[in-house]
């Protein structure tokens, strides 16, 4: 019993240092957003597709987040961005960017131009933002919100009020607890009180009941039914807006189990905004659910490249890596998600899952412990650690927190998946089975990874849970990597 509590006492002391820079990082983001009720803004901001472009800091940030940018490409967007739609030379570049240079500026200007659109996502053969016109210049092609003054105006009248709020609404529900997920809902809303056709804030809302559903321990018609409304709202105010799309999409995948619409939306938000990380994340989710973990793991990293610092993506990288049993490089990726918020319990628990598959099982029943005490004893981490004291063997420990997680299911709704984690790890199969087949009869979105799950491994040859995968996912289980 020693070495799990030094254990334990090690990551602790690990944890604690790394929270006061996180806390601080924490304040720091959220100060340089305006109060919600700001709306005098004295520089100018362009905003298009994902990215923002604020003039007085010389910054370019794609979704809230600081990206990159040498000063030639920043001045050379920032050139483009102030004639939208007009040719600028490559004469006039040059003037602005080498003044009083007498000899060929050709090779830097081409060098210069090639950052920027790789920065971007953008592609000369198929532009979204930059236009080449050979020979002459470059224009910039794509719809642009600005910001001059005290109210920011779009073609379609959003103001800056309602653009920050999304931003608070999306730092929020990144932070994947239940008190941030209603404030992240409470930005939203207000945001559509400041602008009622604000598509970023509809697939918000749209977002954040998924998140609410895939959460285990909320059921409700009523849930599913307002994320269908505010996807389709999105879409209606909006219709080449990706993020509208990829709220669609990841509601036919969690909701409907239709695995080829929801291909079909998300490949559409690539299409509308190839740089958007949330469809590479959404599409990553979808292939790892049907078993392509080559393609998941290529997807979730495009997204992590993007936002190295995002809690769910990283947190989704390692559960991606965990499902696709690189069961090392996962446990890797959960202490980096920790590094960044020591107390994320997500993240705890796919380290647990990792050290149980790895045989280190003390140190695993410490991370389900601290994911315990995190969440304040969320479902889906009791059901991990009744898990784990089943296979080990430690029968009585199992059947107490099986206890525990019924007694919370009078009290609450409880994922059906969860209690068969529990069931399958004390060896009850046909417990198991049938808690799985409630949670068809439910449509539990957790059932999204069966086909993929390492837990449910002792059921995958019985016929009643091919049948299972045959109601949800239109296969029989699919060959492990």
């Amino acid at each position: 019993m020693e070495e799990p509590l030094r254990f334990k006492i090690r990551i602790t002391v690990v944890r604690a240092i790394v929270l006061r820079d996180w806390s601080r990082k924490d304040q720091e983001f959220l100060k340089r957003l305006p109060p919600v009720a700001e709306s005098i803004m004295p520089a100018r901001i362009i905003r298009f597709a994902p990215f923002e472009v604020d003039f007085e800091q010389r910054e370019l940030r794609k979704s809230g987040a600081r990206v990159p940018l040498q000063h030639k490409p920043f001045r050379i967007l920032e050139l483009l961005l102030r004639q939208p739609g007009s040719l600028v030379t490559r004469q006039q570049l040059a003037r602005e960017l080498w003044p009083g240079l007498h000899v060929s500026f050709e090779h830097s200007l081409n060098s210069a131009v090639n950052t920027l659109r790789q920065v971007l996502g953008d592609s000369p053969r198929e532009s979204r933002f930059i236009e080449t016109r050979s020979g002459l210049g470059y224009r910039f092609i794509a719809r642009i919100e600005e910001s001059n003054g005290s109210v920011q105006v779009t073609s379609q009248g959003t103001n800056s009020s309602a653009y920050h709020d999304c931003l608070r609404g999306k730092f929020f529900l990144n932070k994947m607890t239940g008190a941030s997920l209603q404030r992240a809902i409470g930005c939203f809303q207000s945001a559509l009180k400041e602008d009622a056709n604000c598509a970023l804030a509809l697939a918000g809302l749209a977002d954040a009941h998924c998140q609410l559903l895939l959460g285990g321990t909320f059921c409700s018609p009523h849930a599913s039914h307002s994320a269908r409304e505010f996807a389709s709202a999105a879409l209606q105010a909006e219709p080449n807006s990706a993020e509208a799309h990829v709220s669609l999409g990841r509601l036919r995948m969690i909701l409907d189990w239709d695995w080829d619409g929801a291909a079909a939306a998300f490949d559409h938000a690539t299409t509308l905004d190839p740089a958007s990380c949330e469809a590479h994340r959404a599409r990553a989710l979808l292939s790892s659910a049907l078993g392509r973990h080559d393609e998941a793991l290529r997807e979730m990293r495009k997204a992590h490249t993007t936002e190295p610092l995002s809690l769910p993506i990283g947190y989704e990288l390692a559960w991606l890596l965990y499902l696709s049993r690189h069961f090392s490089e996962a446990a890797a990726q959960s202490w980096a998600v920790l590094s960044l918020e020591p107390e994320f319990f997500p993240a705890q628990n796919i380290l647990g899952l990792t050290y149980d598959q790895l045989g280190s099982h003390d140190e695993a029943i410490t991370e389900f412990e601290n994911a315990c005490s995190c969440s304040d004893r969320h479902p889906s981490a009791l059901a991990s650690l009744g898990n784990a004291y089943g296979t080990m063997g430690s029968t009585s420990q199992a059947e107490q927190t099986l206890a525990e997680v019924a007694e919370l299911s009078r009290r609450q709704h409880v994922s059906p998946y969860y209690l068969a984690l529990i069931h399958v790890g004390l060896g009850q199969r046909r417990s198991a089975l049938d808690a799985l087949q409630n949670g068809c009869l439910e449509h539990d979105p957790l059932l999204l990874w069966l086909n993929v799950d390492p837990r449910f491994a002792s059921l995958r040859s019985e016929p009643d849970f091919l049948a299972l995968l045959r109601q949800t996912h239109g296969f029989a289980a699919s060959a492990l990597d």
